[in-house]
């Protein structure tokens, strides 16, 4: 997957802005705020309908005005996709080639992307939430009906969450079991498609973290759900689980059972990556886990996804840094900010220099 084209309206510090791009390597450099990291966000955004760096939209918006607009063409298989992203009024508006999408969900995984940045590391230093966030991510980008599943999975949680605060009356109990049924039926269809996701994954990054360890340390990933590394005993308790801490639930008025709580768990050599790695093992773990995901992707779509890399190099050591760049080499497009760029990369990239907001090639 490739985009050809960029066209960026009041989004950060672009007035208003284009840029080809061409097949391949591409590199941004320049000096730090120039807005590097603002192309790679908005094609971004284009892609997925949210930012990777903040929540709220209006923070994406140049100061002074009230809307953005971002427009890309890009190239799937044999495919031309243009893609737009709007947000004004205080809502967001996508189109596929100049058709409005109903539904964000309609939108995602039109054109796959795979995104590092070193603020990665806290999927392995952070907590679940941001290993769910991953995973959910990736899993929308393969299979669009995860995104329905894992929405109405959430309202029948929020209305749940929203009965256990409500005064005790005889028929809460009863509200309670029918909403339990809701979120074990869904749940159970988020929990497997994790599972499943977690499965390829796991096997694809063992064998890269192998290689970048020099067979001498082991990566292994675990889809914890409701606590159990077994899907089918996960799948089996669920029901017992929610009949179980159902007292509890009503005392703390908090729902304590679902798979909004599991995680992904990441071990080395049998220990606890998060409490008992080092920086560079983390980094590692993070890296196996990207190039992973450009494996998985073209396992299931036939190409490889849109590549971005937020100053990725820098933070890496000589060997990793080699490593990626060999990895990559397949992949139709990767997109690399940098402060500046050297041999032998500027011998295989297209430069482009990012000034105050201004993007211009170079070579």
């Amino acid at each position: 997957m490739e985009i050809a084209n960029l066209h960026l309206q009041n989004f950060r510090n672009y007035k208003d802005e284009k840029v080809l791009f061409s097949p391949g390597i591409n590199v941004l450099q320049g000096q730090n705020g120039q807005g590097k990291t603002n192309i790679l966000e908005a094609i971004y955004y284009l892609l997925t309908g949210k930012s990777y760096r903040v929540r709220k939209e209006k923070e994406l918006i140049l100061w002074g005005e009230d809307a953005f607009h971002i427009f890309g063409d890009f190239l799937a298989l044999d495919r031309k996709l243009s893609l737009e992203s709007h947000y004004l009024d205080k809502r967001k508006i996508v189109k596929i080639n100049n058709v409005p999408c109903r539904k964000l969900s309609d939108y995602v995984g039109t054109i796959n992307v795979v995104f590092f940045s070193p603020d990665d590391l806290i999927m392995v230093k952070g907590g679940p939430a941001e290993r769910r966030r991953f995973l959910d991510f990736h899993i929308a980008q393969l299979y669009s009906r995860h995104v329905h599943i894992l929405n109405a999975y959430n309202k029948v949680l929020h209305q749940k969450a929203a009965l256990l605060k409500s005064p005790f009356e005889p028929s809460k109990i009863s509200n309670i079991e029918i909403w339990n049924e809701q979120l074990m039926d869904l749940g159970s269809k988020v929990i497997l498609n994790r599972w499943k996701f977690t499965q390829v994954l796991a096997q694809k990054s063992k064998e890269i973290y192998d290689q970048l360890s020099s067979g001498e340390e082991e990566l292994s990933l675990n889809y914890l759900a409701l606590g159990h590394q077994n899907v089918e005993e996960a799948l089996h308790e669920f029901p017992i689980m929610l009949k179980e801490k159902m007292k509890q639930e009503i005392e703390r008025q908090v729902v304590l059972v679902g798979p909004h709580r599991d995680d992904l768990n990441f071990q080395l050599n049998g220990k606890s990556a998060r409490v008992f790695a080092s920086q560079g093992q983390q980094r590692s773990i993070v890296l196996s886990l990207k190039l992973a995901e450009l494996e998985v992707i073209f396992l299931e779509k036939g190409e490889y996804p849109l590549l971005l890399l937020d100053d990725v190099l820098s933070e890496l050591d000589i060997f990793r840094r080699e490593y990626l760049l060999e990895f990559i080499k397949p992949i139709r497009q990767a997109l690399i900010t940098m402060t500046s760029a050297e041999k032998p990369l500027t011998e295989v990239a297209a430069l482009y220099r990012v000034d105050k907001g201004h993007i211009g090639r170079i070579i």
